[in-house]
């Protein structure tokens, strides 16, 4: 059965720059596999977009997040037409806005599956998905098209799975985390005699700033931040898990910042004596026995997770921006000393060239790391808009500080690399300065 004629007429009758792009658009045939159970459904490249057995029941259940009393709602993904047709059966809804997330496989399913009904009323808007679009709330997304989500998709595709993520986010960074909070109560006696970091805000020595990450293109970088001329005219912040290899090329960073429970490990076989001068910029969730080996200044801050709410009133400090990436607290630092330019390196949020760090020291608990660095489903784009493999946690980070950089407009931010992630809101560093 072939519905596309009639679909796509309905379509161009409402909406015909999409109907257009949809006769742009192709499929292979092999991309394609129908399957019937008690149902005729669509697999579309593996992945099977509604259930063969009981559509109606699955609609519903998906439907079933939001308020029955919701009068405007959002659809990202288009499925088999089910959820839309099920949806609009609400009668206190007054507009749907359907979201195309990949457009290939919308025509695939226009082809083989009536959906006159939904594309036909007159409270749905059909939309295309593009690199600005925000998610709406409130929403419904269909899983398997957020896997099936394309290039122009991926941004929008992670930030709706950081908003179906937000609850459980919350609760493991939150106060219901009483390990963490437990952690930060033995840590009371650092967080009254430290510095706060609020004391090195508008501090700067120097506008232009280089934050050091910890991924696989910092390596590119290192003749770069061991010339002279460099770190005259940088301050040089580097994240935990970059100063081991930092070290080993011989370069010592102006700042340290390091916000992880676990960060003890990071600096193992480092000779602290050589670091009597370098500031630790440190959330109180570290190990109190690391930070009494540090030898140089400390300075603690907050993020302002709720994990913090309490500390904060007891003893308020200053706060660094956070969304669960050590980076993102480096680059707020850096803001806040007073930098006009920001050069990120190493801040790759992906596997380039298969590697998930410049350097990881192995052991059993990084495993887990480099067999994803293989196996892991997930992808963002480079500069050069090839997918790059990653973790769904790293694709939230980005986003996260994609949101935090385009409040920053005062700044210049510059990305170090073409090969790991494209990080919206930043020009790529041409110059050649590794010559």
């Amino acid at each position: 059965m072939d519905c596309l004629a009639t679909n796509l007429s309905l379509v161009d009758s409402r909406w015909p720059d999409i109907a257009r792009q949809l006769q742009l658009s192709c499929y292979d045939v092999s991309q394609i596999e129908l399957i019937k159970d008690n149902e005729l459904s669509l697999v579309f490249d593996r992945i099977q977009i509604a259930s063969s057995y009981d559509q109606v029941n699955e609609a519903n259940l998906q439907i079933s997040s939001l308020s029955k009393y919701t009068e405007n709602a959002t659809l990202y993904g288009t499925g088999l037409g089910v959820v839309q047709t099920q949806l609009l059966k609400q009668q206190n809804l007054k507009s749907l806005v359907v979201v195309i997330l990949n457009l290939a496989l919308f025509k695939a399913s226009l082809s083989y599956f009536t959906q006159q009904s939904w594309l036909l009323d007159p409270r749905v808007t059909l939309k295309l998905s593009n690199k600005k679009t925000k998610v709406s709330n409130p929403f419904i997304a269909l899983p398997a098209e957020l896997v099936l989500a394309t290039n122009v998709s991926a941004a929008l595709r992670d930030r709706l799975c950081l908003s179906l993520d937000h609850d459980f986010i919350v609760q493991h960074n939150g106060i219901e985390n009483t390990q963490l909070l437990e952690v930060i109560t033995s840590n009371i006696n650092y967080i009254d005699n430290d510095h706060d970091v609020s004391e090195l805000f508008l501090t700067r020595k120097k506008e232009n700033f280089i934050i050091c990450g910890a991924g696989p293109t910092l390596s590119d970088h290192f003749d770069f931040l061991k010339r002279e001329l460099t770190r005259d005219k940088f301050t040089l912040i580097a994240v935990d898990a970059a100063v081991i290899p930092l070290a080993i090329e011989g370069i010592t960073p102006d700042i340290i910042v390091s916000i992880d429970p676990v960060a003890k490990r990071l600096f193992d076989d480092l000779a602290f004596e050589k670091y009597k001068n370098i500031p630790l910029v440190y959330f109180p969730v570290l190990d109190g026995d690391f930070l009494s080996s540090w030898q140089g200044p400390r300075y603690v801050a907050y993020s302002a997770s709720p994990l913090y709410k309490t500390i904060n009133k007891q003893q308020p400090k200053g706060r660094l921006y956070c969304s669960g990436s050590v980076i993102h607290p480096s680059i707020d630092l850096s803001v806040k000393m007073g930098a006009n330019k920001v050069l990120l390196l190493g801040a790759d949020f992906s596997f380039p060239d298969g590697k998930s760090h410049t350097y990881w020291q192995e052991d059993s608990s990084t495993n887990g790391v480099h067999i994803s660095t293989e196996k892991t489903p997930h992808w963002v784009l480079n500069s050069l808009n090839e997918r790059v493999p990653t973790l769904l946690n790293y694709r939230g980070y980005l986003r996260d500080l994609e949101d935090y950089i385009a409040l920053a407009k005062h700044v210049d931010f510059f990305n170090g690399s073409d090969k790991g992630a494209f990080i919206e809101g930043t020009k790529l560093w041409t110059t050649d300065y590794n010559k």
